[in-house]
């Protein structure tokens, strides 16, 4: 059966974000954003525009965890599929917790020549899940300090408002 597909329809349809980068990982360069697809514009806030020369690291700030952004560059380099969740942030500067996959596209000498992220904000679902344990145990360290990156975000808000 053959298909022929219009693969940037497809992308550019997905519900979940899309990233392609080149395969740079060391330097402070780090992998440059090649393509990113409507949901991760929606996502984070950005115009395609604003991409270009850029790295994944414009979305990262005071929370993200650095000791998964370490894995994750590890399991790249492992020729291993990387999954994670981390703090990221949007254009405006707010808070979203980012789960993803990313993992390598190869080519024919299987040498890699992108790197695909598979980016999905789980905010609101992770405030339902994190909710539920404050109930059973209302000084639940990590709970508490997920509602704290929102509570910072909402008080600067205020504050520049």
């Amino acid at each position: 059966m053959q298909l022929k597909f219009d693969w940037l329809i497809v992308l550019e349809n997905l519900r979940r974000g899309i990233m392609v980068t080149d395969v740079t990982l060391e330097g402070p360069g780090g992998p440059r954003i090649i393509y990113v697809n409507s949901a991760w514009l929606k996502m984070t806030g950005y115009d395609r525009e604003e991409l270009r020369g850029k790295t994944p690291r414009i979305l990262q700030g005071k929370h993200t965890d650095r000791a998964v952004v370490g894995s994750l560059k590890q399991k790249l380099l492992n020729r291993e599929v990387f999954h994670g969740q981390t703090w990221n942030y949007r254009k405006s500067g707010e808070p979203f917790l980012m789960n993803w996959y990313c993992y390598a596209i190869y080519s024919e000498r299987s040498k890699p020549i992108y790197y695909v992220a598979e980016q999905e904000d789980v905010t609101e679902l992770e405030a339902l899940r994190l909710k539920q344990r404050l109930l059973v145990n209302p000084n639940d360290a990590e709970a508490l300090s997920f509602f704290s990156v929102l509570s910072e975000w909402k008080a600067t808000r205020r504050n520049v408002g």
